[in-house]
């Protein structure tokens, strides 16, 4: 967003008081602060170029636009999409799901909306959301990969295989649906299966940080802690590789085996 000096509308008011009477100091304070911080949409470049800023830095930008204009899909999406990415998962899905009532059958806000549910860990909520996204959009990919993620969540997981394997058939090389796929067999308690797919993926283009540290948690709950512990120092701190292997440890040793390991995206 920008300010700018609305020149006209200043004109406009200050003829309609010389027609009537001349406007307080007061008044005239006010009329000048008005038109010194009119807030007008940003342009069409503003916003291309918002995209290469920081991801607090795109939430606050499309916030205000969002505030400015609850109706501006644009920025409805896109706020949705960087709260999200920010971890503001409640916020993200509020504003998707308020913007639903303006665009119902908007695929991208179906996705955003059920998108932000399972990563708050409510994929069950989100479901609708998909389904109907992907009834309105049958080859879309991403849809069908968050699809699968609402259903291993809400505990059905050869639905969440079948929609992965869909997902890979429209993106064969994309290495965060094999992922997925992958963690929908760690869930049950295949993780040789899962690892040998998660191994895979990592030999993808396109494959980060979060793969690997999936291959490391599949590694951890085959009982081999010193190598998931190596893999897992890749990326995070060794504190934190020790606290994630601890917890693991733990977790194998309660009857939530394998209740905590769950999709992403």
């Amino acid at each position: 967003m920008r300010l700018i000096h609305a020149l006209l509308p200043l004109t406009a008011l200050t003829l309609a008081a010389c027609a009537t009477t001349a406007a307080t100091e007061e008044e005239q304070a006010v009329i000048d602060t008005m038109n010194a911080n009119t807030i007008v949409p940003a342009s069409a470049q503003e916003r291309l170029a918002i995209q290469s800023q920081d991801m607090l830095t795109q939430a606050a930008f499309w916030a205000e636009a969002y505030e400015l204009n609850p109706s501006d899909r644009e920025a409805a999406l896109e706020l949705s999409r960087a709260l999200r990415q920010l971890g503001n998962h409640r916020r993200a899905a509020e504003v998707a799901q308020q913007t639903l009532a303006l665009y119902p059958n908007d695929t991208d806000i179906l996705l955003a909306h059920g998108s932000a549910l399972a990563a708050a860990g409510r994929g069950a909520a989100g479901l609708d959301s998909l389904r109907r996204a992907n009834q309105l959009d049958p080859g879309n990919w991403r849809v069908l990969n968050a699809l699968g993620v609402s259903q291993e969540q809400a505990g059905q997981s050869e639905a969440a295989r079948l929609s992965f394997r869909q997902a890979m058939e429209l993106d064969p090389g994309n290495p965060s649906i094999l992922s997925n796929l992958a963690l929908s067999y760690a869930a049950t308690g295949e993780a040789e299966t899962a690892e040998r797919m998660l191994r895979e993926a990592m030999i993808r283009p396109g494959a980060d940080a979060t793969i690997r540290q999936n291959l490391a948690l599949v590694i951890a709950l085959q009982g081999r802690f010193d190598e998931a512990e190596t893999m897992a120092r890749v990326d995070v701190t060794p504190e934190m590789a020790e606290a994630n292997m601890a917890y693991i440890r733990a977790m194998l040793t309660s009857r939530r085996r394998y209740d905590t390991v769950t999709s992403g995206y």
